[in-house]
């Protein structure tokens, strides 16, 4: 987005603005008509509704914890990545205890898969099939 103070001048129809080059890190002036400069700038204008996505989730300026907890579980995960030709491995997820009698309680019904689990058949209530 081109800022005000790099608009020099507006004659005959004429917008002369100043402006970086990505590439070359020089500043150069431009003098394009009038309707060209107004479709440069509203190329970078939402339509009406629209949000800038860079400002939702972990992109949003306040959410600097959560981008270092993502970078932590990143780096985390990815350091514990298998190497060479072995196999991953799921790791056997601990059992859960009823705390009434201490018994080992069985998963009956989920409301999400998981991502690693095969293809299963489930009926309505969400209980697989044998």
């Amino acid at each position: 987005m081109i800022q005000e103070r790099d608009i020099i001048g507006c004659e005959n129809a004429q917008v002369t603005y100043r402006w970086r080059d990505s590439k070359t890190k020089k500043v150069m002036q431009r003098s394009v008509r009038g309707v060209e400069f107004l479709r440069l700038v509203l190329q970078h204008v939402l339509p009406k509704g629209f949000r800038r996505s860079r400002n939702y989730g972990f992109l949003h300026p306040n959410s600097k914890r959560l981008i270092a907890l993502l970078r932590l579980l990143v780096f985390r995960l990815c350091s514990k990545a298998p190497t060479g030709s072995a196999p991953a491995t799921q790791t056997e997820r601990p059992k859960l205890l009823c705390r009434c009698c201490g018994a080992v309680m069985e998963i009956v019904r989920r409301r999400m898969l998981p991502a690693f689990a095969p293809a299963l058949a489930f009926n309505r209530e969400g209980i697989a099939a044998a």
